[in-house]
């Protein structure tokens, strides 16, 4: 098991999955791993799951830099070329073409596609620039099919926009545009960076609170001292990105106050317009924009025993069916995977493999639904099964979807501990309702909590195809 476990640190950012033919019984032979690692239990084997543990964690504090620096990056970029900064996320794909001039918006929560042209007072022809980008749009549209083809345009306008309506909006607003002064409010970016980076943060936190749960889960430990070495681990990761989050906002202040001072640089940017033309799209019902995906999720629930109304939900509340969503954790896809995590823990349960997910599967949509179903057919049937309510185990599988089975634990114990074995005992004494109230009001994050409230009130939308 040891040398399967220490191949993980080894694969931790070699972000490649080749799909291999999926074991037949793979709680089956981790339980046995397991057991054996315990029957085996020596100083020496310890001392080889400590040092895999130390890799593992070494490798995502790598990881994590890198991954933030490349942010902060684009982000300073354009800072100093649109005076703000807009990027993907869950809800909207952004892109920018090569010279960083002009800027396309799929809006999936607004249900409108923008495209701005930044340009100077001399700079013709904007509406010209904006048409090129829309059919460039619409030419990758036509040329996609299939569930792992669908462009993102494709994605947000559906059967109920069709090309030549889309083009006809667009000849009747091209004629009167929104048009602003590229103004540089170093201030006003220095807040709202910073309280993105405090969100980034947060999110940061409970993926560690994931990875511990994924590295306790190979080897439940009770013993006292054990259990205060793992929170002193877990609290020192904390205080790394307690430290990052420090040296990024310096850096933010650093580039803020840079832009404040070059007199010179504002100038240039300051003579700069920036022209977007909004095009609003028919407004699609949620079933509709799920309709593409009915097979796949309903193949993948009956593979791992679910109901389709939560994986629809889930679908809905993590990227409003935007195939191409990321999030700053990061996350992809339809379901919002995190590929050294959730990822890790699929390619094991499926594909006998101990490495993360790459971005490029996760933004294919079987390859992204299969992941997040077979992620909640694990946390239901691995990591919350001593929960006896099959109710109650589904409100804390949502909430662990979101941020780990060891912060649901934590919900319940009294003394905050990350045990869901303890926990576990509490929650079969409540009535479901009960352990839903629980949760809506004493999850560690308010962001889980309206998370959790989102996903069960969604269900409801797309419980007819659980009858089908």
């Amino acid at each position: 098991m040891m040398k399967r476990l220490m191949l993980l640190s080894l694969g931790l950012l070699c972000f490649s999955a080749s799909a291999q033919q999926a074991v037949s019984d793979p709680f089956a032979e981790l339980e046995a791993e397991i057991k054996a690692q315990e029957a085996e239990g020596s100083p020496e084997e310890m001392e080889k799951f400590k040092k895999w543990k130390d890799e593992y964690l070494a490798e995502y504090q790598k990881f994590r830099v890198e991954h933030f620096n490349k942010l902060d990056d684009i982000r300073d970029k354009l800072m100093s070329t649109w005076g703000e900064v807009e990027v993907s996320a869950e809800s909207k794909y952004v892109e920018y073409n090569e010279d960083n001039t002009t800027k396309t918006v799929l809006d999936f929560e607004k249900n409108e596609i923008r495209i701005s042209v930044l340009n100077s007072s001399t700079t013709e022809d904007k509406a010209e620039l904006a048409q090129s980008q829309l059919n460039k749009l619409i030419e990758d549209n036509q040329q996609s099919t299939g569930i792992n083809e669908t462009s993102v345009i494709g994605s947000l306008m559906g059967s109920e926009n069709n090309v030549s309506e889309v083009k006809a909006i667009f000849e009747e607003i091209k004629a009167s545009p929104e048009v602003e002064k590229v103004e540089i409010k170093p201030e006003e970016i220095l807040a709202e960076q910073t309280s993105e980076i405090a969100k980034q943060t947060e999110a940061q936190y409970q993926e560690i609170d994931k990875i511990f749960d994924m590295i306790e889960s190979q080897n439940e430990i009770d013993d006292a001292k054990q259990l205060a070495a793992e929170n002193a681990k877990i609290k020192a990761e904390v205080l790394l990105v307690q430290q990052q989050e420090k040296e990024r906002i310096e850096r933010l202040k650093k580039q803020t106050e840079a832009l404040k001072a070059k007199t010179d640089k504002r100038e240039v940017l300051t003579d700069k317009n920036i022209t977007t033309y909004v095009i609003p799209l028919k407004n699609r019902k949620d079933t509709e924009r799920a309709k593409p995906y009915f097979s796949q999720v309903k193949e993948e629930s009956s593979r791992f025993k679910l109901s389709p109304s939560l994986v629809f939900a889930v679908i809905h509340t993590e990227s409003y069916f935007n195939p191409k969503a990321q999030s700053h954790v990061p996350a992809y896809g339809l379901m919002q995977i995190v590929p050294t995590t959730a990822g890790v823990d699929v390619n094991r349960f499926l594909f006998d493999k101990d490495a993360p997910m790459s971005a490029e599967n996760l933004y294919l949509a079987d390859k992204n639904i299969e992941t997040g179903t077979a992620y909640l057919h694990i946390l239901l049937n691995r990591y919350l099964k001593k929960i006896d309510d099959p109710e109650s185990r589904l409100y804390c599988a949502i909430a662990a979807y979101n941020t780990g089975s060891g912060n649901v634990a934590k919900t319940f114990n009294v003394d905050g501990s990350r045990n869901i074995s303890k926990a576990a005992k509490i929650i079969n004494a409540l009535t479901p309702e009960e352990v839903y109230q629980q949760l809506l009001s004493n999850l560690p994050y308010e962001e889980t909590r309206h998370y959790l409230e989102r996903v069960s009130n969604r269900r409801a939308i797309y419980q007819f195809l659980d009858e089908i």
